[in-house]
């Protein structure tokens, strides 16, 4: 199951699965960004881990488009 959340003008697509920790990655060619999380976890608490992430996910969003 796909969830997109909105961090300000980013979109974040959430994928719940049946795994133990949180993954995010930042994909080329555009930067899009993707979290897979375990099912356990609700969706604030993953927003808030996002958003604790952002500086990393906006400097890998950078190297990307260099």
């Amino acid at each position: 199951m796909v969830t997109k959340i909105r961090l300000g003008d980013m979109a974040v697509d959430v994928v719940q699965k049946n795994i133990k920790n949180i993954h995010l990655s930042v994909n080329p060619p555009h930067g899009r960004v993707r979290i897979a999380a375990p099912l356990r976890m609700d969706l604030d608490t993953i927003r808030v881990f996002a958003i604790s992430k952002l500086d990393w996910i906006k400097r890998q969003q950078k190297q990307l488009r260099e």
